[in-house]
């Protein structure tokens, strides 16, 4: 995980999900719509800190600057402000492409984000009813029966973008933006 002491801030956070579509208008006038790719999240964060705990970013820049993927709590974000309480879990098991999850009894609402036990990609709920819940992306990977679908203290897992600028400002107070996308596995 990427963490920092309390002498680097993490500020300016602003997290974008990536779906690339492309439309256009039938000769009826309706509008079609299709998916083209992958969907993944983007990641963008300033650190700000001073001159003296430099060190802190040299850290982190030295363990991740060469593609070596990193947790991110995404913070406000991951903490879940509706009405599911308690544990829930797979059913069932799901195939890879899969969409639909059967789930123990929950009542978790349509656009929450969720994680499942096995992998750290991040989905969002797109439609429930009863206890299967529709997911966006399609599934990543396999999902066992009984596994935990966390809704709680959402992480990303993410790599730095290949074209940061890694330039250090020389201030007493030095402030640097990053940019990352979520590792897919």
């Amino acid at each position: 995980m990427a963490t920092f002491t309390n002498n680097v801030k993490i500020n300016n956070v602003q997290i974008a999900s990536t779906e690339p579509r492309y439309s256009n208008r039938a000769w009826s006038g309706s509008e079609i719509t299709r998916s083209t790719g992958i969907q993944y999240y983007t990641l963008q964060f300033t650190l700000s800190f001073k001159q003296q705990n430099v060190g802190e970013y040299n850290n982190f820049f030295a363990l991740y600057s060469r593609g070596q993927p990193f947790t991110f709590s995404l913070g406000h974000l991951s903490q879940y402000k509706g009405s599911q309480t308690g544990v829930v879990s797979t059913s069932s098991a799901a195939g890879k492409g899969v969409y639909q999850i059967q789930t123990t009894n929950n009542t978790l609402e349509i656009g929450t984000m969720v994680q499942f036990q096995n992998h750290s990609k991040i989905y969002r709920i797109i439609g429930r009813q009863g206890n299967t819940v529709m997911l966006f992306p399609n599934l990543r990977t396999n999902v066992q029966a009984g596994e935990t679908v966390r809704y709680m203290g959402i992480e990303g897992t993410f790599t730095l973008a290949v074209d940061n600028d890694y330039s250090l400002p020389i201030n007493n107070v030095m402030s640097v933006t990053l940019k990352a996308s979520e590792y897919l596995q």
